[in-house]
């Protein structure tokens, strides 16, 4: 390689003297960028974990209302309906509570076929699934 001078300052120097630049990272980089990279999957894992957990919780409040559901059909099967409560739990031991209520005093209707009120509640008294049924004039 040939040497190229220049003057600077009244010193010659030589291109070949510099000090060379290193190619590559430092260490304090490397260690950043590792830190940064531990910071984000902790969060990725983090936001999966609520995500999974969310998705249980939705599943498992599905479940509760199709079984509701199957609760209330089955009193409908079982008979003509009669204001009350009853207590019971589901097939998973969750226990739960159907009312059955006729709504014509709470709305001012006297003369007209009941109207029939069914709410199925879990064991916080939050209903889980509620409907309304017309009796059937005969």
């Amino acid at each position: 390689m040939p040497r190229v001078l220049r003057p600077t300052g009244g010193h010659l120097v030589g291109k070949c003297c510099r000090p060379r630049e290193e190619d590559g990272f430092t260490t304090v980089e490397v260690l950043v960028a590792f830190g940064i990279a531990a910071a984000a999957t902790i969060m990725a894992f983090q936001i999966a974990g609520t995500a999974a957990a969310a998705v249980r919780r939705i599943e498992a409040s599905r479940v509760a209302a199709d079984e509701a559901e199957g609760v209330v059909l089955r009193r409908l099967a079982a008979g003509p309906l009669r204001p009350g409560l009853v207590r019971d739990v589901f097939s998973d031991g969750t226990p739960y509570a159907l009312a059955v209520t006729d709504l014509r005093p709470a709305l001012g209707l006297g003369r007209v076929p009941p109207l029939w009120q069914i709410r199925v509640m879990g064991a916080s008294g939050a209903p889980i699934y509620a409907t309304l049924i017309p009796e059937k004039t005969e």
